[in-house]
């Protein structure tokens, strides 16, 4: 009986950590019909970030948080 309750409670909080964004990470997909010259185009499938990099592989951090300073 205890060993089915361990169960249930590491699945609810396994759950509740998988829906927080910030602790899933990035899953990156290349989208080369945006590429930019020597940039490849890249988009996250868990956060929704864009970036382009300039090296063969995906970005490594999570981009959704980056953005220019309103003017």
């Amino acid at each position: 009986m205890i060993l089915i309750a361990f169960a249930i409670a590491f699945a609810i909080v396994a759950y509740v950590a998988y829906r927080d964004k910030s602790v899933r990470g990035c899953r990156w997909r290349k989208d080369s019909t945006r590429d930019k010259g020597s940039l490849q185009f890249y988009h996250c499938v868990a956060c929704g970030a864009e970036a382009y990099t300039a090296t063969q592989s995906a970005p490594r951090d999570c981009k959704a948080n980056v953005g220019g300073r309103p003017l």
